[in-house]
C-alpha cells in the first residue's frame, strides 16, 4: 500500500512540475463576436512571445508578440489552443474554450428615446434631424448606420394616419414636418427599420411614442 501511494505521488509531482500555466483573454469580456476582430492578450509562463504559436478550431488567429485578433466563422464556440515552438516542434501549453456568438441587433433611437414604448415630447422630437442605431451592453464602441424606415402617424382627434418612408438616419422634410405638428395623444410609430453593422444588415424592433407635451 505504501508503494502504491509513493508511485502515485512521484506521478502527481512529474506532472505538476511539467505544466506550464498560460493565459488567454479577450478584450470583449471572454465573448468572441462573429463579424467582429475579436482581440486577444495572450502570455504564457517562461516562454517569450516569439515563441508562441496560435490555433482555432473555428475561424482564424492572426498577430505576433502577444497580440492576437481573433475572427470567427461559425457561432456556437471555438478552441484557442497555445503551442511553444522550440527547434522547429511545437509543443501544447494548454487551450482555452470561448463562446462565439452573434453581434446583439443594435437598438434604434431618436434623442432619448428608445426601446419600447414610452412617451414623448412634441419640442424634443422637432429638434431631432437624425435617428441612429445604438449597441447595448457591448463594452466597447461599434458603429451599426440606418438604411431605411417606416413612420407612422396616428393622430388623436381624427381617425386619419399618415405613414412616410425615409431612407438613411437622416429624417427627410416631410417627416420633420409631420413630427413638428404632433398634439397630446397622437401615436408615432417608427417601423420596419433596417441597419447595416459589421456583420450585415438586420432589422430592428420598432419604436412606438406617443405625445405628451
Amino acid at each position: 500500500m505504501k508503494s502504491v501511494f509513493i508511485l502515485l505521488v512521484l506521478i502527481f509531482t512529474f506532472y505538476a512540475s511539467d505544466a506550464q500555466h498560460f493565459a488567454i483573454a479577450s478584450d470583449n469580456n471572454n465573448v468572441l463576436y462573429v463579424g467582429l476582430p475579436n482581440t486577444l492578450s495572450i502570455s504564457a509562463e517562461n516562454c517569450p512571445c516569439s515563441q508562441l504559436i496560435v490555433k482555432t478550431n473555428n475561424g482564424k488567429v492572426t498577430g505576433s508578440n502577444c497580440q492576437y485578433t481573433y475572427n470567427g466563422e461559425q457561432y456556437g464556440s471555438t478552441d484557442i489552443i497555445l503551442y511553444k515552438k522550440t527547434s522547429n516542434k511545437l509543443k501544447e501549453i494548454g487551450k482555452s474554450t470561448f463562446r462565439v456568438s452573434r453581434i446583439p441587433t443594435p437598438a434604434f433611437r431618436i434623442a432619448g428615446y428608445g426601446g419600447n414604448y414610452q412617451k414623448a415630447k412634441t419640442i424634443i422630437l422637432a429638434a431631432q434631424q437624425f435617428v441612429r442605431a445604438e449597441y447595448e451592453w457591448l463594452g466597447f464602441c461599434l458603429r451599426s448606420s440606418i438604411d431605411s424606415f417606416h413612420v407612422t402617424i396616428f393622430y388623436n382627434d381624427s381617425t386619419k394616419t399618415k405613414t412616410f418612408f425615409n431612407t438613411s438616419n437622416m429624417l427627410n422634410e416631410p417627416i420633420r414636418a409631420a413630427i413638428a405638428a404632433l398634439k397630446n395623444d397622437d401615436i408615432i410609430i417608427f417601423d420596419k427599420i433596417f441597419a447595416k453593422g459589421p456583420d450585415g444588415a438586420r432589422e430592428l424592433d420598432p419604436l412606438i411614442l406617443t405625445i405628451e407635451n
